[in-house]
């Protein structure tokens, strides 16, 4: 899988929210970016609960594999771990995900964060 194809995959997950598009972002350290994806939809109120069914729906119906007791959204595909989550979260959640002048403003993000690694990836995880 490339890049791309995560990219599309993440999208078309949050897009099944109906809560707007997907903002795909780049992160911080440019030696990531080729293997990294992260998306934000911010939506005014946190997500609701089914939120995350709805995204697993979508990503296992993709290939995405999740990964341990469905209480953590955590997919693996061909090399490729994704994160979900969904709520509200401190403004300095975002600045190790997301690249100066990328990152939404105000004290805090709420909605949808999905961060995609590959598992080659030479850069240091963010978050």
């Amino acid at each position: 899988m490339d890049r791309a194809s995560v990219r599309a995959d993440i999208t078309v997950a949050l897009d099944a929210l109906g809560a707007g598009h997907p903002q795909v972002v780049p992160v911080p350290e440019p030696a990531a970016r080729p293997c990294t994806v992260v998306a934000l939809l911010a939506t005014r109120k946190t997500p609701p609960a089914d939120a995350t069914a709805r995204i697993a729906a979508v990503l296992t119906a993709r290939g995405w594999q999740q990964q341990g007791d469905g209480g953590e959204q955590v997919y693996t595909r061909a090399r490729w771990r994704l994160d979900v989550g969904a709520g509200t979260w401190p403004y300095a959640r975002l600045l190790d995900l997301v690249a100066d002048g990328q990152r939404p403003e105000g004290d805090t993000f709420t909605g949808v964060i999905a961060l995609a690694r590959r598992d080659d990836c030479p850069a240091t995880a963010p978050g």
